[in-house]
């Protein structure tokens, strides 16, 4: 129970305070947490999604159970791709001092607001409301992208700023170079 408890208290810090918390977290050696949150999160909120659309349909317990796998899945891959990217460009661009594996530990922390998500699900399912359930949504995405930016602060001791272009900025340049390029072939 006191782990639960501890658990929980760790979670409200990071969405409060993530640079404090993720700090803390970094002294107390548990970096390891971030990726069993992301992947329980992402998980969780798949079979929700799955659960939502289940229910519409009629189609039974597989179609959550296949959403939270697939979740799960597609969400670490996305994690990892992310990690790289903001990683590269710390290190390289900023001359970050932190590593990949820490990189990627420390960012799984940005599931944090998934919960709003989860809230967001709720919100839609149990009282039908698309407008709040999508701002939501909006404020879970661009939430996780500022807990992903103090995660990268803190394991690459950069300021915040040079974190926020590592995690967003510079990959959102990046991609809509290379679509602008695809759509030019």
């Amino acid at each position: 129970m006191n782990r639960i408890m501890n658990f929980s208290r760790d979670l409200v810090g990071v969405l409060a305070s993530p640079e404090e918390a993720l700090s803390r977290v970094k002294e107390l050696g548990v970096e390891n947490q971030g990726l069993y949150l992301y992947l329980f999160l992402s998980a969780f909120l798949g079979y929700m999604i799955g659960g939502l659309i289940s229910a519409a349909t009629g189609a039974g317990i597989m179609v959550p159970i296949l959403f939270a796998l697939v979740g799960l899945i597609v969400s670490f891959i996305k994690l990892i791709v992310w990690a790289l990217i903001s990683h590269i460009i710390a290190a390289v661009v900023f001359e970050g001092k932190g590593t990949f594996a820490g990189t990627l530990k420390m960012m799984g922390f940005a599931a944090a607001p998934f919960v709003l998500g989860i809230f967001a699900l709720l919100t839609l399912t149990l009282l039908g409301t698309f407008f709040t359930s999508s701002m939501l949504f909006v404020v879970m995405y661009i939430w996780t992208v500022m807990i992903a930016a103090a995660a990268v602060a803190v394991e690459h001791e950069m300021g915040y700023g040079r974190a926020f272009l590592s995690v967003f900025a510079l990959p959102a340049i990046i991609i809509t170079l290379l679509m602008m390029l695809a759509g030019v072939l």
